[in-house]
């Protein structure tokens, strides 16, 4: 027996509804919750060797290792940034220093990235602390940095914990 050619014609790979870049990427939280309403990674990116090796393995997709060295002109074009920016500095069990310390300024490469690529939406994830760290200047900071580069958003920030979706988790 030989083997014949399928006369049906290929089928083309589903396009995904939207493309998102996962900052912060950790093991792929963001990704999970994104490709599972139909996006597509086009960039991922974390400082934690660790946690790149296992969103590869779970994503087939290799992390940047430093949102800092990001080059946005070579980046691909994307629909949402998604991005958990490092907590400790504005956390209640962390030393709360803010923009004073390294790992809280890295939002301002949030900020870069989306005046460089204008995408249409975005996605940060925080500690509830955030909201009133410093009085609200870190909040009114964020918020104006937003702005700044071209986006609406809330005046004020929206904490969301698990247990109201049904997790049995408080954060």
């Amino acid at each position: 027996i030989s083997h014949v050619p399928s006369l049906a014609p290929a089928v083309p790979a589903p396009v995904a509804a939207f493309t998102f870049i996962d900052l912060f990427c950790g093991i792929g939280g963001f990704h999970q919750a994104m490709a599972s309403l139909g996006g597509r990674c086009v960039l991922a990116c974390d400082i934690d060797e660790k946690c790149r090796e296992v969103y590869f393995a779970n994503y087939g997709i290799k992390p940047e290792p430093d949102v800092t060295k990001l080059d946005t002109a070579v980046m691909p074009d994307f629909d949402v940034l998604c991005g958990g920016f490092p907590c400790q500095a504005f956390s209640h069990s962390g030393r709360q220093l803010g923009f004073e310390d390294t790992r809280g300024t890295l939002f301002r490469d949030i900020a870069r990235i989306l005046k460089d690529k204008q995408p249409k939406y975005f996605l940060l994830e925080n500690v509830k602390n955030l909201k009133g760290h410093d009085g609200g200047n870190t909040w009114r900071v964020i918020h104006r940095a937003l702005t700044d580069v071209g986006y609406l958003t809330y005046d004020d920030p929206i904490v969301l914990s698990p247990h109201m979706f049904g997790v049995p988790q408080h954060r």
